[in-house]
């Protein structure tokens, strides 16, 4: 089962996300504020993607991003940002900062919201098995024997 990390102040729309992500067979964690969320991610394990609201309480959601983005541990899983208005020129130079995988406006529509997590979690989770597997190939012994 996938994690999503969702990291949102309003509790509505987290809710409107824990209720469309679950019934999608998703585990979604929630996390009110962008200190909760790095603290989960070091403390945990490392969720599929993470879901940033861009205006959160105590940090610039593409402030944590970026910090996600930049830390080894972290920058390889998805991050779909989330913003009331923003123009696509702002989304450009933001992403340039930030290096979110999306950007989604609200209002939500959750059709396009599920469809796009599926889509970043699948390439997620492939990438995952494929290093895992150059990994197993180099390590001693592991290489397939010739006949």
């Amino acid at each position: 089962m996938a994690k999503i990390l969702i990291v949102e102040d309003d509790e509505n729309i987290v809710k409107m996300l824990r209720v469309a992500l679950e019934a999608k067979g998703y585990l979604v964690e929630p996390a009110a504020c962008a200190n909760t969320a790095l603290t989960w991610l070091k403390e945990s394990s490392k969720p599929d993607l993470i879901i940033i609201d861009i205006g959160l309480p105590d940090m610039d959601g593409l402030k944590l991003c970026q910090m996600i983005k930049d830390d080894p541990a972290t920058r390889k899983i998805p991050v779909v940002i989330l913003t009331a208005n923003m123009t696509n020129d702002a989304k450009i130079r933001a992403n340039l900062i930030a290096h979110a995988d999306l950007f989604l406006t609200k209002p939500i529509d959750l059709k396009e919201l599920t469809n796009a997590i599926n889509a970043l979690i699948e390439k997620f989770i492939r990438e995952k098995e494929f290093l895992h597997d150059i990994s197993l190939r180099k390590k001693p012994g592991s290489a397939p024997q010739k006949q």
